[in-house]
Formats: structure tokens, C-alpha cells, sequence
């Protein structure tokens, strides 16, 4: 019997669905998938390479395909599925997230889930007030609650302070883009950098210590945070039983330029059934398993058609018809080779610039020196 071993990341949406489509390819195909998981911080950090080794399968994280290309330890989907399958998968992917898995030519990976920042709310909390559309809303709107002794949520860990800085600087118009001689125009990155210390300073007090999944939790069981503006998207949330309390997800701001996320499926090198595990991968990102079973158990597909089935969006209070229009216009981050490294820095040093209030330029010629020298790398 064939055996495909994988690594995905510790959340019922990374773990469950990957759990129950397994159990029906065993049943269909009789292949054994065995899924171990590991952090969220780890899925975003850890070292490709070192995965590869120890695995047939591994659930990543689109900016590090740069990174495979570089070290060879995936392999080209192209090269183990038909140029039809693969454009099948294309067209039905759910808004860029087939393509951030193409790089210089190759696909490294197929999207077996989607994602982008978005805003969140709890209904019964925002009774009489309306949703911000603008940033402008958000901060009027963080001024009413107060006066009801509620707040605005938000995960600025360094992860996630990192990736609302992209955003924001993506949707002022100047995004960070993969070989540009700028990270960015430094008007429009000392703009960002000011909002996240005022979201620091009017937002809920633990914004800092929060990843997404700590900011729903708390959301979910606690009742001082009505609205989020911009966090990664986790429709666990908008389901019923899943937790204390239900959140329902809309666009962020604005709705265009945030961040994309998600999760891709990629075969390593070192799989000794390298046919046979991008077989399954196709089968898992397939119309039919990510709008049935995989949705159904807890996942959120990346495949559009799963996106836009109204039985998806009844089981998720329609999390997926509300956020779509977020994940159509999703930004895309850089993917070349020193690009994981310097995005772990960038999260570092604004992280450290919320906490210590650190002036802004110099923290955007801190970052500009370390952007530049990320490139180095791939002319070594």
C-alpha cells in the first residue's frame, strides 16, 4: 500500500479537512495520506528545506516558493500534471491564489486553501452602528464604541503588524513589489507606520500580543471587541458551535490591496511517489472535494467554485460571498529567494517600533537597508 506522509499547521481550518479528504482518498483510491501539523508561527517561519526532508507533502505559505526554487527541494507541478489539469485548477482558482504558487515559469504549489485580510465583527455587539467602508469609518467608528465601552480588535504581532503594514501601504499607493529599487516611497510608508500607532494606541490594549487566531478567540468568547478592520480571514469563526460566539467577516477597508494569504499543497523532492502525491494534490484542490467535504469539515477552500456554492455560505453565515470581493483584489507579496528572511525582519522592526516608539524614518531607512541587502543573496 502506497503511504504519503504531510505537514500542515496546527487550526482546525489547516487540519480537519486535510483529516476527513484523506479518509475518503483512502477509501476511493486506497492511498494512505498520514497529516501531522505544526504552529501557525512555524507554517510562516520555518525552513522550507529542513520540512522537505521529512516529508512527501507540505502545506506552505506562497512567499516561500522563491525559496523552493532556489534550494530544488519541490517539485514543479508541471512537470507531474498535464497542462490541462493544471489549467483547470487555474481557472477555478478562488482570486490570485493559483498564481502566487507560479514563479519564473513553474508551479510550485496548487491552492488548497484561500485567504486575505479582512475586517470581522460581532453582530450582536455593532446592533445600531453601520460597517466602515473607509479608514477614515474605522476610527469614527472606534470613537462610538469607546463611548460604550467597547473596542476595535486587531493582531499586531510581527507577523501580523508586517503584513497590515503591506496592505496599507499597497492600498495608499505605493505596494511593496518584488524588485523594486524602493521598499517604499517613504511618504506613504511613514502614513502606514502612523496608522498602525494610532491603531496601537485607540484599539483594544492587546493588539500587540495577537495573532488572528488569538484576536477570534478572544473575539468569540469575550464581549469588549465589536469590530476588526484587518486580519487574516478564518471562517471557523462564522460557524455555528465553533465557539462561544459567532463572527461574521466582511471586506477590510477600502476592500482592495490586502494582503493575500492561504495555504498551498506542494510535493517535495524527497517523496519517493512523487506521481502518485500530485495526483492527490490535484484531487484535493478538484471543484467537487473543496465544495463538499473539504469545506464541510471545517476548511476554507481555495478553490472559487467552493467559494460560491451556497451551501459553503449557509454553514458560514456567508462568510465567503462577503469577503470575496477582498480576495478578487488581494495584494501579492514579493517571492524571491531573501524575501521569508526580510519579511521576518520587517515584522521584527515594526513590531519593535509600535512597542518602543521608535521615530518612523528611521525605522524606514532601517528597513530599506535590509530590503536592499535581501537581493544579495540571489547574486551571490
Amino acid at each position: 500500500m502506497i503511504k504519503l506522509k504531510g505537514i500542515t499547521w496546527d487550526h482546525a481550518r489547516g487540519y480537519d479537512p486535510l483529516i476527513a479528504s484523506s479518509e475518503l482518498y483512502f477509501k476511493e483510491k486506497g492511498i494512505q495520506v498520514d497529516w501531522q501539523k505544526r504552529s501557525l508561527t512555524n507554517f510562516g517561519d520555518q525552513s522550507l528545506e529542513a520540512l522537505s526532508k521529512q516529508f512527501d507533502l507540505i502545506i506552505m505559505d506562497h512567499p516561500h516558493v522563491g525559496v523552493a526554487e532556489a534550494s530544488q527541494c519541490l517539485m514543479p507541478l508541471n512537470d507531474l500534471l498535464p497542462a490541462n489539469i493544471l489549467n483547470e485548477l487555474k481557472i477555478s482558482s478562488a482570486g490570485p491564489s493559483f498564481e502566487s504558487y507560479h514563479y519564473h515559469e513553474k508551479q510550485w504549489a496548487l491552492p488548497i486553501d484561500a485567504a486575505m485580510q479582512c475586517a470581522s465583527y460581532r453582530a450582536d455587539l455593532m446592533v445600531n452602528d453601520s460597517l466602515p467602508n473607509t479608514w477614515e469609518e474605522v476610527f469614527a467608528l472606534a470613537k462610538t464604541l469607546a463611548s460604550k465601552k467597547l473596542y476595535i480588535g486587531m493582531a499586531l504581532c510581527p507577523t501580523d503588524c508586517l503584513c497590515s503594514f503591506l496592505s496599507l501601504t499597497a492600498q495608499f499607493g505605493s505596494p511593496i513589489q518584488e524588485n523594486n529599487e524602493l521598499l517604499v516611497e517613504p511618504s506613504v510608508g511613514i502614513k502606514a507606520l502612523s496608522m498602525l500607532r494610532t491603531m496601537r494606541d485607540v484599539f483594544h490594549p492587546k493588539a500587540l500580543d495577537w495573532n488572528p487566531i488569538a484576536l477570534y478567540d478572544y473575539m468569540a468568547e469575550q464581549n469588549d471587541i465589536a469590530y476588526s478592520p484587518l486580519a487574516f480571514c478564518y471562517t471557523n469563526y462564522s460557524r455555528a458551535g465553533f465557539r462561544k460566539n459567532i463572527l461574521k467577516y466582511h471586506t477590510a477597508p477600502e476592500i482592495n490591496n490586502v494582503v493575500l494569504g492561504g495555504a498551498g499543497i506542494a510535493i517535495t523532492s524527497s517523496c519517493s511517489n512523487v506521481q502518485e502525491a500530485a495526483n492527490y494534490a490535484a484531487w484535493i484542490c478538484s471543484d467537487v472535494v473543496q465544495s463538499t467535504i473539504y469545506v464541510n469539515a471545517q476548511g476554507q477552500p481555495g478553490n472559487k467554485m467552493a467559494w460560491e456554492n451556497k451551501q459553503a455560505n449557509v454553514i458560514t453565515n456567508n462568510f465567503f460571498t462577503n469577503t470575496m470581493p477582498s480576495l478578487t483584489n488581494a495584494y501579492l507579496r514579493p517571492r524571491y529567494q531573501g524575501w521569508p528572511k526580510f519579511q521576518t525582519f520587517l515584522g521584527e522592526t515594526i513590531h519593535a517600533y509600535l512597542l518602543h516608539d521608535t521615530a518612523p524614518e528611521l525605522v524606514l531607512e532601517k528597513l530599506q537597508a535590509a530590503y536592499t541587502a535581501s537581493y544579495l543573496i540571489e547574486n551571490k
